[in-house]
């Protein structure tokens, strides 16, 4: 019994394990040889399973947008491309053209409920009804916010629906002020285009004055302060002229597909889905209570005013849109010319002032010839007299001279003097010196 509890009380050693010190004993009353070895350390944990869930996708970021109705009512807010893009019926993906990135690319883009305009500094989602305009408080977007506000004055929205009800009920299209104006969307298109056409003008007639100025300092006194003013003008109205191609571009690309210029008839496509609804719930009325003959039979009434409400806008429209852009490209082009005659009386200038550069460059050169000519002589003086001086015999008397010193100078000194108007007279000759 002692036996049993002395041993139950040992421990076993740290690097045994419990089973380990139970089966020794196990060998040991066998009577078999045994070694004990030490345990090996524990492998490490393996690393957890990596967790292939999608990552989450940073929510964008919130920006300053501005809304403006057709009946004058406006409001500023925060919101996101999500909501946005909700809100006007646009792709999130095509938000991209009115960011950052891509904002130095215009583009005038028309989708199916609304129309994504990017000019310049105009960055607006417009639909039927509505604007939507990026970063309202810049400060070149106030001039254009300002003429939305002008031109689209806070009235009522009940007078308006129930004028333009009347005139759906009506289906008669005088020429009245009401019906020949513009659609919404085009009358803001038709403003993001004078203001930016403004500032092409207002940019174009700073960078004059400022030109003019610098070209006048240039001629007086051509310097590197003066020569650094003219790098700067001259890159101000490239990045200008650059700005106004790229508008008059996507301009001229919409004159040239009239598919491109249908997409933006946001008015007309939303009054013919009404329309289309409206049909299609009236058939569907009608053909509860009309037997199959009268279903199989088409209506001339319904076809000939769905061919009046789709096709009488849509032409109205589109010569409006194709005045439209043809008056704003023109503009366009002669804001480009303008440029292209600035660009040319810089250049004119820069000739000028390279003219005077060349005669003074020529003057120098005459006067270095005349130099080179006048050393010649004196260094074929100084050659004769170097070589012959040590030769020449002296007492160490100062006032004494010694052979034909005198005559021998004289002869070296009239010859050199006959090289030197020997070449002056093949210069001249030879127009060296100028007229």
């Amino acid at each position: 019994m002692g036996r049993l509890s002395g041993s139950s009380g040992r421990k076993p050693p740290p690097f045994l394990s419990p089973s380990a010190s139970f089966s020794s004993s196990s060998y040991s009353k066998r009577s078999r040889p045994f070694r004990r070895y030490p345990s090996l350390p524990k492998p490490p944990l393996a690393p957890p399973a990596p967790h292939f869930a999608g990552r989450r996708r940073k929510k964008a970021p919130a920006r300053l947008w501005m809304r403006m109705d057709r009946w004058g009512g406006c409001e500023v807010f925060m919101c996101d491309k999500a909501f946005v893009a909700e809100r006007s019926g646009v792709h999130a993906r095509e938000l991209r053209v009115v960011g950052s990135l891509l904002s130095r690319f215009p583009s005038i883009q028309g989708r199916e409920k609304a129309m994504v305009i990017n000019l310049e500094f105009v960055r607006a989602i417009v639909t039927a009804d509505e604007v939507l305009l990026l970063e309202p408080l810049a400060q070149e977007v106030i001039p254009f916010i300002d003429k939305l506000r002008h031109h689209f004055p806070l009235k009522s929205m009940e007078v308006d629906v129930s004028a333009t009800q009347a005139d759906n009920l009506d289906g008669k299209h005088a020429q009245t002020g009401a019906e020949c104006e513009l659609p919404f969307e085009f009358q803001v298109l038709e403003l993001a285009l004078e203001a930016v056409c403004l500032s092409f003008h207002s940019s174009l007639s700073d960078l004059n004055r400022h030109a003019v100025f610098v070209l006048d300092e240039l001629t007086k006194n051509v310097s590197t302060r003066n020569l650094e003013r003219l790098r700067s003008l001259k890159n101000s109205l490239t990045s200008l002229l650059a700005g106004v191609h790229k508008v008059r571009y996507e301009v001229e690309h919409l004159l040239d597909h009239n598919e491109n210029m249908a997409q933006l008839h946001l008015s007309w496509k939303q009054t013919k889905n009404q329309q289309d609804q409206a049909l299609l719930v009236s058939a569907a009325i009608n053909s509860n209570f009309s037997s199959k003959t009268s279903l199989a039979r088409p209506n001339p009434v319904i076809n000939q005013a769905m061919g009046i409400a789709t096709s009488a806008p849509l032409d109205t429209d589109g010569e409006n849109l194709e005045m439209l852009l043809e008056s704003y490209f023109r503009q366009l082009d002669g804001i480009r010319n303008r440029i292209v005659m600035v660009r040319e009386y810089i250049v004119d200038t820069e000739d000028y002032i390279n003219i005077q550069l060349d005669n003074q460059r020529n003057q120098l050169i005459q006067l270095h010839l005349a130099l080179i000519i006048v050393s010649f002589g004196i260094a074929i003086n100084t050659l004769i007299v170097a070589s012959f001086a040590m030769n020449l015999p002296h007492n160490g008397d100062g006032n004494t001279t010694v052979g034909p010193f005198w005559a021998f100078v004289g002869a070296t000194s009239s010859f050199c003097l006959l090289v030197v108007i020997v070449l002056f007279g093949y210069a001249l000759r030879n127009r060296l010196f100028g007229n």
